[in-house]
């Protein structure tokens, strides 16, 4: 299945292109794909179809994947995405700091969830709630030359509270930088009265997501 939507979208893009699978941490398999007209990703899974839906709605709000195509073939889907140039977090935790990786991190968050809500169709607005990214994690935030170049893996983006997205970037700061740099985190957010019983309620709810999600 994933050689048949590989040949697709070589056709779409309007020549041969050459494709290497990259590492992904959902249930979704995503290649690069290298070619005339450029560098592209090719993310092949289900429930595609609600991340163009975001992403499209997102263009012009925040730096995201544009979508180049969208295919079908039996129950799998596939999207065509343009590429963001640079590394995620969870990478540059390696040359970074841990500061500078917690700095980052609450930087895109907070571009994120201050966002306009208004006529947003994923979720429904109210007191508290902010447009959340959905996966919080690491790998999801691109920076280049220490500049931040973009948002993926936006399937799950709606409004909701903050702490959906915070539970995952904690529980994700953990799982990368290991513990003892969460409280700094949420009080560079600007989380009153931080402590460690916070961060365990927020890494449960995370991991209780995933469970949900079948990841773990």
């Amino acid at each position: 299945m994933d050689t048949e939507f590989i040949d697709w979208a070589g056709k779409y893009l309007g020549g041969s292109v050459s494709s290497s699978k990259v590492p992904y941490g959902d249930q979704s398999n995503v290649y690069h794909l290298n070619g005339p007209k450029g560098e592209f990703f090719l993310k092949i899974g289900t429930g595609l179809e609600k991340e163009r839906e975001r992403l499209d709605w997102l263009r012009g709000k925040l730096p995201v994947p544009e979508v180049i195509g969208f295919n079908k073939i039996g129950d799998k889907e596939a999207l065509i995405l343009s590429a963001i140039e640079g590394e995620n977090l969870a990478k540059l935790k390696k040359i970074w700091p841990a500061e500078m990786v917690i700095s980052g991190l609450v930087s895109v968050l907070r571009r994120f969830h201050a966002v306009d809500v208004k006529n947003c169709p994923f979720g429904a607005p109210g007191p508290g709630k902010v447009l959340v990214h959905g996966d919080a994690c690491l790998p999801n935030f691109v920076f280049k030359d220490g500049t931040f170049s973009g948002y993926i893996d936006l399937g799950d983006m709606r409004v909701d509270y903050p702490a959906a997205d915070l539970s995952a970037a904690v529980w994700s700061l953990r799982h990368n930088l290991g513990p003892g740099h969460e409280i700094n985190f949420l009080n560079r957010y600007g989380i009153k009265n931080t402590d460690e019983a916070l961060v365990d309620k927020l890494i449960s709810q995370y991991e209780s997501a995933q469970k949900e999600w079948g990841l773990i």
